[in-house]
């Protein structure tokens, strides 16, 4: 599953908004595929970071995103402050 797929499952279950129209906002640049990226990743964190290792996570997520761990922690820490 790519990053607008990712993006259009978490809009969907959140928000209850039909996939098609994520994906028309990522075609007409409404929403930028970094900045769903780091939406992913952290969706994907804080849903996983209950039960699993907060630094095995963070690197688990650096290997799959194909990003670095700075960039993990970073990522994380921005929905925090």
């Amino acid at each position: 599953m790519n990053i607008r797929e990712k993006t259009a499952v978490i809009v969907q279950r959140n928000l209850n908004i039909d996939p098609s129209v994520t994906e028309a906002l990522f075609d007409i640049g409404l929403i930028r595929e970094d900045v769903a990226k780091k939406f992913v990743i952290r969706e994907e964190y804080f849903d996983r970071s209950h039960t699993h290792k907060k630094t095995d996570l963070k690197i688990a997520l650096a290997e799959k995103y194909n990003v670095s761990l700075s960039t993990i922690e970073k990522t994380v820490t921005e929905t925090t402050m």
